[in-house]
């Protein structure tokens, strides 16, 4: 597999009309995609979508995360388990595609030098993976994943290339619906679409109407025009090797359940970032919060919870990690009096006894000393 970050392009000056066949037919693209994570935390935000308390689907959205787009080589190569392309790998220059009449004549490919390998290109992206609770067909997928990008085209007024789109696994075995903001730097709506409670059922009855539906009734309004799909609805340029899958009338249902549909954010999957801020809300003292920032920039594991009461012991730690079963607590100068001292050496006593584990971070202690003493609890430090 190769890389690849620097290309050259050579401009066609004759596009015939054979180019939209071949945006038909086209490349076999494989996408894959990893949600950042921080100390192996995957730092993503979860979302069930239900109607009343039946469950449709889930999102799972995280912002810059990694995708990998790998080229396996052309949809009708001649040998299918053949992958990629052949390169000249010391001067950079690609094999002409046999499939096609207007080669480069100047082919400067030197066949000793020219090895088979896979290109992929690697970015980091906001992006959404919607899954359906009950498993459908090629084509209901096919079809869902073309009105629900038209949906949220239209309700965030975005441009065809700025919101892109791919099933996972594959295309024959579509499991996901992988969006991803293509644009530089993001337009942020699919963060909208997995945090706002009814976002998906506002895009599910535009969906519907693009699709020839009233969103009240699910009466066809496009009974005379438009039988399986049209250009003024869910067909267009980039999805054409998906043309023959799709079919408005297999999703009538499902959108329709999807327009009565509210979006429930699971506590679990909240990313880093709200986590932080939650945290950061419920301190006492600035010294608290300086120490949440320096876990955060030394990219260690952020606390569970925050001013958590200790029913048993009759102590609320600054701090507690509940999976390490560890109280954390931040001594500021009013903690180096000596009755502080010994009701502090009181309560870590009794935390102890009772199977806590305690951590003091005194204000005039070297913290990322005690960071790396307590690895297991906080994570590798960045950078020790």
């Amino acid at each position: 597999m190769v890389r690849l970050q620097n290309v050259t392009a050579k401009r066609a000056d004759r596009i015939t009309s054979d180019e939209e066949e071949r945006q038909r037919v086209g490349y076999e693209i494989r996408t894959t995609f990893s949600f950042a994570t921080v100390n192996g935390e995957p730092d993503f935000r979860k979302a069930e979508v239900k109607v009343a308390d039946r469950p449709i689907a889930t999102m799972r959205y995280g912002d810059a995360a990694m995708i990998w787009r790998i080229n396996m080589g052309w949809r009708r190569r001649r040998h299918q388990h053949e992958h990629g392309f052949p390169l000249d790998v010391e001067n950079g220059y690609w094999a002409k595609n046999p499939a096609a009449e207007d080669n480069d004549q100047e082919d400067p490919m030197n066949q000793a030098r020219v090895r088979r390998v896979v290109p992929f290109v690697q970015d980091s992206r906001n992006a959404l993976a919607f899954e359906l609770e009950a498993a459908q067909g090629v084509k209901v997928m096919a079809t869902l994943q073309g009105a629900l990008k038209q949906g949220i085209q239209q309700i965030y007024q975005l441009e065809p290339n700025e919101l892109a789109v791919d099933p996972l696994p594959n295309a024959d075995e579509r499991r996901i619906l992988f969006f991803y903001e293509a644009s530089e730097g993001g337009a942020g709506v699919l963060r909208q679409v997995a945090e706002e409670r009814t976002a998906i059922a506002k895009i599910a009855r535009v969906a519907l109407e693009i699709c020839h539906f009233n969103p009240e009734t699910g009466e066809d309004l496009g009974t005379d025009v438009c039988a399986a799909a049209c250009y003024d609805c869910l067909l267009e340029y980039g999805n054409q090797p998906d043309h023959r899958h799709i079919d408005r009338q297999l999703v009538l249902d499902l959108l329709r359940d999807l327009a009565q549909a509210t979006t429930e954010i699971s506590g679990s999957g909240r990313t880093r970032v709200d986590h932080l801020d939650e945290l950061m809300r419920m301190c006492d003292s600035q010294l608290e919060r300086r120490w949440l920032k320096q876990v955060h920039e030394s990219q260690l594991r952020l606390p569970s919870h925050a001013q958590y009461l200790i029913s048993a012991c009759s102590t609320r730690p600054d701090f507690f990690y509940s999976d390490a079963n560890t109280a954390i607590f931040i001594d500021g100068p009013p903690h180096d009096r000596p009755d502080q001292k010994a009701k502090d050496e009181q309560i870590t006593l009794s935390l102890k006894d009772a199977g806590y584990l305690v951590i003091r971070f005194h204000h005039s202690a070297d913290w990322n000393k005690i960071f790396d003493q307590y690895a297991d609890v906080f994570g590798q430090r960045k950078g020790a």
